[in-house]
């Protein structure tokens, strides 16, 4: 058989990845496509997802597409995957194959860069993925191949952005994992939020150990949870009248709490019910569960919002309930004094 191989971090697949493989079944001699995902890649920083983890999210997107595979040849060699040593083991490994290699324009413009760059062109023939309309320098003896592709990259996903351009069954499987999370919170609001959110899960895997529950939920719920406290008032005043026009009345500090419910629910695909119901109720405290629980205490009792919050932390971890009541209470005696003035 003839192989394609579609090299990457994929961390994580998306769209533009299959379109690749795609028209490559379609207009090149060949009998499958294998994604090979790259161990430790020389040329970018450190991958953000595991090796399992965007391997599975490989398995999930092609599954369905017989002449699609996924080949782990990479993590048998360990280290730092270079295209050379992996091309010289394919053919010592599989005899019976003749392979080629797919690529994008971004990386066909690095190729120089690649160890044994000179080498490699003559054990392996390449096909080089653009637009229709780019006209690029590419080295001789690479074979161009024009399609329509998707404008997407892996490092806008772990933004948050384009999120549309994951398959929805990757899409699922990074929200109920929670991977890329903190780039995608990060992205949304100012550096102080973002510190007050990291700082609120911390507290809340600190609490969730305490009380052995879950601590991956905590920690998200944590992290999520005023995912949209820095959206502009007009902004939020669209979002509350048409999914909570039952709630429009409530004080406008209290919306955040019902939009960031409904925008990681529909973002990010996080669906865990205990994260969506805490930071839907997180502003007001939610006496229901005790992930309700922990996210009001923790986000009242942040240890960087700059006062003392030890001695409620401490009767929290040994009590949750008793410690949700002492924090209620202060938040009421709190807001009473403030309409006193």
């Amino acid at each position: 058989m003839r192989i394609a191989i579609l090299g990457g971090s994929f961390d994580p697949i998306h769209l533009g990845h299959l379109q690749i493989a795609k028209t490559a079944l379609k207009k090149l001699a060949i009998d499958e496509v294998w994604f090979m995902p790259t161990f430790s890649t020389p040329l970018k920083q450190g991958q953000q997802a595991s090796f399992a983890d965007r391997c599975f999210m490989i398995k999930r997107a092609i599954y369905g597409y017989r002449r699609m595979k996924v080949c782990t040849l990479e993590q048998q060699l360990g280290g730092t995957s270079y295209t050379i040593d992996t091309v010289k083991r394919l053919k010592k490994q599989y005899p019976m194959h003749e392979f080629c290699w797919l690529i994008g324009m971004d990386q066909a413009i690095r190729f120089p860069d690649w160890k044994g760059s000179e080498e490699l062109k003559q054990e392996i023939d390449f096909y080089v993925f653009s637009r229709c309309s780019e006209e690029i320098e590419v080295p001789n003896d690479f074979h161009k191949v024009a399609m329509e592709l998707y404008d997407v990259s892996s490092q806008e996903i772990r933004q948050g952005k384009k999120l549309y351009m994951l398959p929805k069954s990757v899409r699922m499987y990074i929200g109920k994992k929670g991977l890329y999370i903190e780039g995608m919170v990060q992205n949304v609001m100012s550096e102080k939020r973002y510190r007050h959110s990291v700082s609120v899960a911390r507290l809340c895997v600190e609490l969730a150990k305490a009380h052995h529950l879950d601590e991956h939920t905590a920690y998200l719920m944590g992290l999520v949870h005023d995912v949209c406290k820095e959206l502009p008032y007009e902004s939020a005043a669209v979002e509350m009248k048409y999914y909570y026009p039952q709630l429009q009345q409530e004080a406008r500090a209290i919306w955040h709490g019902y939009i960031g419910a409904h925008y990681i629910r529909t973002h990010y695909a996080i669906y865990d019910k205990h994260i969506g119901q805490a930071v839907f109720h997180h502003v007001k405290g939610r006496n229901r569960t005790d992930y309700d629980r922990i996210l009001f205490v923790a986000d009242k009792l942040d240890p960087s919002r700059g006062y003392d919050s030890s001695k409620e932390i401490v009767v929290c971890r040994k009590d949750l309930k008793i410690g949700y009541e002492l924090v209620k209470k202060q938040q009421e005696e709190y807001l009473e004094k403030e309409r006193k003035g």
